[in-house]
C-alpha cells in the first residue's frame, strides 16, 4: 500500500467514524411523579444552537445529534434537568414537578400591580423582534375522525406578545369530503396579540392592561420555582358587567422581570356561524395559548401557540355532529434580523387553501423533516392521507 492510499485511508476511516457519532435520538418526557407526558417541554443540546421541543404526548427527536452529548431539558413548572447521552436509541426523561407554594396574598394589589408590571413590560420590549421559522399544523375531527389537515411552514415575525407576520415557505393540505372545513383557521395564530399598540390603555378591556382589576376577578393560583426565578400563576375570570364574552384563563409570569411566559384563555364563541343555514352550532368555544421563552434582555421569545375550536353542529332530523379543530404552531431558529422575506400580517379576508394551492407540493421536504411534530395519532392521521395520495389535492371519497 502506497502511502497516498495510506493517508485516504485514514480520511475515509474519520469520516465514517464522524458519521458514525451523529444518530437520531427519540426520547419521551414525562411527569416524575404522575408519569404523565410534559408536552411541548424545550430541549436544547448544551454548548451549540441545536434544539427541538417535545409534542403533546411529551415524545422528541433529535435527527443528528452528535454524541457523546448533554441535554438541557426545561418546561415550565417543572425543574430544569442536564440530561447526559453517551449513546443512542429511545430516551426516558422524567422531570421532576416544581414545587407549589401558595402565598398568603392571593387577591387585592399583588395581583393587580403584578399584572400592571407585565402590561409596563410589554410596552417596553414590544419593539424588539424575533425572526424565527415556524411549523403550523390543523386537524379536523367530525366525531373523532380526521376530515382535514393542514401543515405549513412559515419565515415569521415575533414579539413578546404574539406574531407580527408571516411569509408562507411550504405548505401542503388534503381533506375527506365532510359537512364542515375551515377555510382560515390559522388567523388564530397569526393575529391574537397579548398586546394593542393602538389601544387605549386607560379604556383596555385585554387581560394584561392597566385595568385587569377593574375587568376582571384574580387569584394567584401558585408560585414556582425555577432556579433563581419565581414564577407567579394567575387565574382570571371576566366580570359579566364588564366584559360580557365571559373570559377564563390563566397566566404565568415571572415576577421579578414581569414577563409574560404562558398565556392560556377559553372563551365562547358567539361569532361562530356557519354559510349553510340548516346548520346550527351549539355551545362553540375557542381556547388560546401562548407560550414563550424567558429572555434576560427583556423581551421573551414566542416558544409555540396552541388553537383549539370545538362545537355540536345540530340538522334537522339529524344527531348532532362533534366538531373538534386544533392547530400548533412551533417556532424555532429565532433571530434578531429578519430574512429576505415579506412578512405579511393577518388577513381575515385570507383562505389558507386557495394560498396553499398556489404553491407546489414537495412531497421530498415533509420527509424526515425536523421541524414538523406530531403525536402517534396525528402520524396515523397524516399516513393515511399519504398512502392515498391526498397531499397536494382534495380527496372527493
Amino acid at each position: 500500500m502506497t502511502f497516498r492510499s495510506y493517508f485516504l485511508l485514514l480520511l475515509l476511516l474519520a469520516g465514517s467514524r464522524g458519521l458514525r457519532a451523529q444518530q437520531r435520538l427519540t426520547g419521551k418526557i414525562t411527569d416524575a411523579a404522575t408519569g404523565q407526558p410534559v408536552a411541548y417541554a424545550s430541549v436544547v443540546v448544551a454548548a451549540s444552537s441545536q434544539g427541538t421541543t417535545s409534542n403533546a404526548e411529551g415524545e422528541f427527536e433529535l435527527p443528528a445529534l452528535r454524541l457523546p452529548a448533554r441535554l438541557i431539558v426545561s418546561a415550565l413548572t417543572h425543574v430544569r434537568d442536564t440530561v447526559a447521552v453517551a449513546a443512542g436509541g429511545p430516551l426516558s426523561i422524567r422531570l421532576l414537578p416544581a414545587t407549589v407554594l401558595l402565598p398568603d396574598v392571593t387577591t387585592g394589589s399583588y395581583t393587580a400591580e403584578l399584572l400592571k408590571k407585565a402590561y409596563r413590560q410589554l410596552h417596553r420590549s414590544y419593539p424588539q423582534k424575533t425572526y424565527a421559522h415556524a411549523f403550523y399544523r390543523q386537524i379536523t375531527r367530525l366525531d373523532g375522525a380526521a376530515t382535514e389537515v393542514q401543515e405549513m411552514i412559515w419565515d415569521a415575525k415575533t414579539s413578546s406578545a404574539g406574531v407580527e407576520g408571516t411569509a408562507l415557505a411550504q405548505a401542503r393540505y388534503a381533506e375527506k369530503e365532510a359537512l364542515v372545513n375551515f377555510k382560515n383557521f390559522s388567523f388564530f395564530t397569526k393575529a391574537y396579540s397579548l398586546y394593542d399598540t393602538k389601544a387605549d390603555s386607560s379604556a383596555s378591556t385585554a387581560v394584561v392592561s392597566l385595568n385587569t382589576a377593574r375587568n376582571y376577578t384574580l387569584s394567584v393560583l401558585g408560585v414556582t420555582q425555577d432556579g433563581p426565578r419565581q414564577l407567579v400563576e394567575i387565574g382570571f375570570v371576566s366580570k359579566p358587567d364588564v366584559n360580557p364574552h365571559n373570559y377564563r384563563g390563566r397566566l404565568t409570569i415571572d415576577e421579578a422581570s414581569g414577563q409574560i411566559l404562558r398565556f392560556q384563555l377559553t372563551t365562547p364563541d358567539s361569532r361562530s356561524r356557519s354559510n349553510n343555514p340548516m346548520f346550527k352550532l351549539q355551545n362553540p368555544a375557542t381556547t388560546f395559548e401562548l407560550v414563550f421563552e424567558f429572555n434576560p434582555t427583556g423581551a421573551a421569545r414566542l416558544s409555540y401557540v396552541h388553537i383549539g375550536y370545538q362545537t355540536a353542529l345540530t340538522r334537522p332530523f339529524r344527531d348532532a355532529v362533534q366538531v373538534q379543530t386544533s392547530s400548533f404552531t412551533y417556532f424555532y431558529d429565532g433571530q434578531t434580523t429578519p430574512a429576505s422575506a415579506t412578512y405579511a400580517p393577518a388577513s381575515a379576508t385570507q383562505a389558507d387553501l386557495a394560498t396553499i394551492k398556489k404553491t407546489t407540493y414537495n412531497a421530498a421536504q415533509w420527509q424526515n423533516n425536523p421541524a414538523v411534530k406530531r403525536t402517534p395519532l396525528e402520524e396515523e392521521v397524516i399516513r393515511s392521507f399519504e398512502q392515498k395520495g391526498a397531499f397536494g389535492t382534495l380527496l372527493s371519497h
